[in-house]
């Protein structure tokens, strides 16, 4: 189980580099590579549902790869952009070309780009988390490092946690009700660690502030760079990346929920309440990810030593094929809704 499988990830960025500058109906490769060649493989190869042995935990869990191979990725992504604005601004991109690389791009930093800063900022490493608010910068969505590790993970499949769909609620009723309802969390939790502290929100201790700075430092530098057209390319391609972020967070909790007890506080998260899918080449383009049942139950765990566990619930495939189930709204509650029942009587 060599931790090198998981450059098969970077295969993604590289088919976008190598067809922009390709140019023509050529910007739409990578899109076809992760919405059709993906997902037919990963049918084809199937599952893995084995998990490390004690000693072959231990040794993962030292060893510094799988931390490089995350690492490797920051340049890459924001390369990514670069290469946009350039090709952009000498007019080698436009019209239906420039859509399938906006596209591309937004696949790679949002379906790789993300994913990796999602397992860095749940390092305890406080460089690590620095990685990962840094790519989250690039997609313009740092509140997710706020909202995800302090919000997500203690409210997930309750009413109170706007990234986790409720049963019966398509895609579409959740994209933006969950992207707003994240920001506004962010926010909360802020507000609530500095008031702890007994200290001003309109400060700069203040993450969200921080973090808003941030990012229109950067827009300003992509404006300087690449103009007033590209700020707007730009900003849509950042859009399609947490967009495709919270395609993610959609299907990881869809319909599970967790019980509230008498006193009003929720039972504890388990591996119950996340779909969990064992797919192997999903499992390597996404960082073990797909393991997210062990990831919420033990949100410390690092990715390449996440578990599987026989009754988690379980996704009928990898996360490409999800995210266009997803797309299909009445599919997508024809297969998933019975998976949900399903799982309850596992739970029980």
């Amino acid at each position: 189980m060599s931790p090198w499988r998981y450059l098969i990830a970077y295969t993604i960025p590289a088919l976008v580099y190598w067809t922009m500058f390709q140019g023509g109906n050529l910007t739409w490769l990578p899109v076809f590579y992760v919405f059709l060649v993906i997902p037919l493989a990963d049918l084809f190869v199937g599952r893995d549902a084995s998990n490390l042995t004690a000693d072959a935990e231990v040794k993962a869990k030292a060893s510094n790869v799988y931390t490089f191979i995350l690492w490797m990725f920051i340049p890459v992504q924001f390369g990514l952009i670069i290469t946009l604005g350039y090709l952009y601004t000498q007019e080698l991109l436009s019209g239906f070309a420039l859509l399938g690389a906006m596209l591309s791009i937004a696949l790679s930093n949002g379906g790789i780009g993300i994913t990796i800063a999602h397992e860095l900022v749940h390092r305890s490493n406080k460089f690590e988390q620095i990685l990962g608010r840094i790519l989250l910068l690039s997609v313009l969505y740092m509140h997710f490092a706020i909202e995800h590790v302090r919000g997500h993970h203690a409210t997930v499949a309750t009413d109170e946690d706007p990234a986790s769909a409720k049963k019966g609620q398509s895609f579409y009723g959740f994209l933006l009700p969950s992207i707003f309802g994240q920001y506004i969390s962010a926010w909360q939790l802020e507000s609530e660690r500095l008031s702890k502290l007994k200290m001003s929100n309109l400060s700069l201790k203040n993450e969200m502030i921080q973090f808003s700075l941030a990012q229109i430092a950067f827009s300003y530098m992509v404006f300087n760079l690449f103009g007033l057209e590209f700020l707007i390319v730009f900003f849509t391609v950042s859009f399609l990346s947490f967009s495709l972020l919270e395609a993610v967070n959609y299907l990881e909790h869809y319909g599970l929920e967790r019980e509230k007890k008498p006193n009003g506080r929720y039972e504890k998260v388990t591996h119950h309440h996340s779909w969990n899918s064992d797919h192997i080449l999903s499992r390597m383009f996404l960082f073990e990810l797909t393991r997210h049942s062990d990831h919420h139950a033990v949100a410390s765990r690092k990715y390449q030593i996440l578990r599987t566990f026989e009754d988690s619930p379980q996704l009928p495939t990898g996360y490409p094929g999800m995210i266009l189930l997803a797309l299909i709204p009445p599919l997508w509650f024809r297969v998933m809704d019975p998976l949900i029942e399903k799982s309850h009587s596992t739970a029980s």
